[in-house]
């Protein structure tokens, strides 16, 4: 004899037209900027230290309907410093013209290869402050190695994503 199923569902009344209604907001995570720095970075070839700075360009934001788009993003920045010395690293959004639109600044502390200092940071640009983000296509790196009496030795790591979050 061949077993018998039965399946129950209750439903709830639910009116189809409301489908265009619904709105699920797209989001894109990329890898924003990425760098392992060691001593020779900060060397300036005479025995003093020098800055760092690089810039990336933001192409995924050179483009009408993304920037049209573009409602909130979310900046996560991790550090690991396993350097003796303290780190003041400023993240510069730049326009096409390299306007400033929008700063960020870290304090990162000194740590060491048993012990390395991590800064995790996550900055929220929300609609009332997105038109800074829509106005940048460059992002400026800046990094300031603070010297103490420890001897220059060990990396200065960052990784980064951006979260875009999108309504069309």
């Amino acid at each position: 004899m061949a077993p018998l199923f039965l399946m129950l569902s209750c439903v709830k009344d639910v009116d189809i037209n409301q489908f265009e209604e619904i709105v699920v907001p797209p989001t894109a995570a990329l890898d924003l900027i990425y760098f392992n720095l060691a001593p020779s970075d900060f060397s300036d070839g005479a025995g003093g230290i020098k800055n760092v700075s690089d810039d990336v360009r933001l192409e995924f934001l050179d483009d009408d309907y993304i920037q049209d788009g573009l409602m909130q993003a979310d900046f996560n920045f991790r550090f690991t410093n396993t350097f003796a010395q303290e780190f003041k690293v400023v993240m510069k959004f730049l326009s096409e013209s390299n306007s400033e639109q929008h700063t960020i600044n870290f304090h990162v502390p000194a740590g060491s290869t048993a012990n390395p200092a991590i800064l995790d940071y996550t900055e929220r640009i929300d609609e009332s402050q997105i038109g800074r983000i829509r106005r940048s296509i460059k992002l400026l790196v800046e990094v300031e190695m603070q010297p103490n009496s420890q001897p220059i030795e060990g990396t200065l790591q960052l990784e980064s994503k951006a979260y875009y979050t999108f309504e069309f």
